[in-house]
């Protein structure tokens, strides 16, 4: 049997793996799996280019008599967003050992390759959905402010909670508008998994790799002691080692955010037509009153034949649920693309699907119009070549081949108003 080659394992790579990743992408997650991808928009240097409705046609009228003037138009109804074109990557390393010991079968390095490749697919897709709820920062959590100063490497956690109208900043001026306490199941180590590098405190600061987590606390490796104080930020590292700020996508936590807050979105005035979202009440209980109360809001900027759904944790997933119990209403279930199943929501004439997903921020009910929001990306995710054409590359000074999964992407929302949250929900 001939001796499999380095560009043996690169063709496999390529013809096998690739398409795996493109077409099975996007399964993983809820609202990665429902975002419409949009490679035709403009991009710049490093940043999308989006035009988007801001302001009212001024050359909209009716004339006094047949030979009455057409009204002109009196200036442009468009603007142009900006947000930036950010990186994802994932690397998935091959050792020349185990290249070595498989040069007879070809088989086993494929299906070596291809069970990495599924769990690093895997990963980055969750990796990317937890960011299209954020704002960009990748600050998933705080230090807590009792007990949670600590020399051991041990971080005792809690979830980030501001007031609606009290927002925080980020070092680059985004708003934190974070989901509170209220709610019972709130778990403020959820986005935290072994192995994951993070950062506490300002940028920079410190750093480390998860070695382990439980309900309230994690715990980091090298340094094997972080030092924090209480309140500091920890947040999920960047690849550059210089820490929280600005290499995440800007989700719907930023664009579902208030003058209040920042009064920019993408660079334009949130009081625009169509640019400031609709709020619920905080703090109480989840209610379908509420519930119909945001839908009625956000149809007012809706086109008819707009996709709506609702996505919720658990918990609150759980609760309403019983509401629809309780008051005797119809539970029946709704199908979304990937064979997704959620409840149905009637409001006003129109059913919405209510769906749970991992990464909804705890206590927070977001009613979402998915016509508003579209995946900017540059190309598909893919594998990076090297200069001779390969996707594998040997790691310098070390025995270790990698092939590196990238994606250059950012998310935007064309019409803040059409979507509607609510925050600090109890069950």
């Amino acid at each position: 049997m001939a001796e499999l080659l380095l560009t043996d394992i690169t063709a496999t790579l390529k013809e096998v793996l690739l398409p795996y990743v493109q077409d099975n992408f996007p399964k993983r997650t809820v609202l990665l799996d429902q975002m419409k991808r949009d490679a035709e928009t403009l991009a710049m240097n490093d940043e999308f280019l989006v035009p988007v409705y801001t302001s009212r046609h001024g050359g909209v009228a009716n004339l006094s008599n047949d030979g009455g003037s057409v009204v002109s138009s009196g200036g442009r109804n468009t603007s142009r967003g900006t947000i930036g074109v950010e990186i994802v990557t994932g690397a998935l390393d091959i050792s020349k050992l185990a290249i070595d010991a498989s040069k007879s079968n070809a088989l086993a390095v494929q299906n070596t390759l291809q069970a990495q490749t599924e769990k690093l697919t895997n990963d980055f897709a969750r990796h990317v959905n937890r960011q299209l709820y954020g704002d960009g920062s990748g600050v998933v959590s705080k230090v807590r402010t009792t007990g949670g100063s600590v020399g051991t490497g041990t971080i005792a956690v809690e979830a980030i909670a501001t007031s609606e109208a009290g927002y925080g900043t980020i070092d680059d001026g985004r708003a934190v508008d974070y989901y509170g306490t209220i709610n019972g199941d709130i778990s403020p180590t959820k986005y935290f998994a072994i192995d994951q590098i993070i950062g506490v405190g300002t940028a920079g600061a410190a750093d480390g790799t998860v070695t382990d987590v439980t309900g309230t606390s994690i715990v980091s490796g090298a340094p094997t002691a972080i030092v924090t104080a209480a309140d500091d930020s920890i947040y999920i590292q960047d690849g550059s080692g210089a820490g929280a700020g600005t290499s995440e996508f800007i989700g719907i936590r930023a664009a579902l955010s208030s003058s209040t807050g920042t009064s920019t979105y993408a660079g334009l005035a949130r009081n625009t037509v169509g640019w400031t979202p609709s709020f619920g009440s905080i703090s109480e209980a989840l209610t379908l009153t509420r519930l119909e109360a945001v839908d009625g809001d956000v149809q007012e900027y809706a086109d008819p034949n707009d996709k709506y759904i609702i996505l919720v944790n658990k918990t609150l997933y759980r609760k309403y649920g019983d509401l629809l119990t309780a008051m005797r209403r119809t539970v029946n279930q709704t199908d979304l693309l990937g064979g997704w199943k959620g409840l149905e929501f009637a409001a006003g004439g129109n059913v919405v699907g209510v769906f749970r997903d991992y990464d909804v921020p705890d206590g927070e009910v977001l009613l979402i119009n998915l016509n508003t929001w579209k995946i900017l990306q540059v190309s598909a995710p893919g594998w990076m070549e090297d200069p001779s054409g390969g996707g594998l590359r040997r790691l310098q000074n070390t025995i270790k081949y990698q092939a590196v999964m990238h994606w250059f992407a950012n998310v935007f929302c064309v019409a803040p108003a059409a979507n509607g949250k609510q925050t600090r929900k109890s069950s």
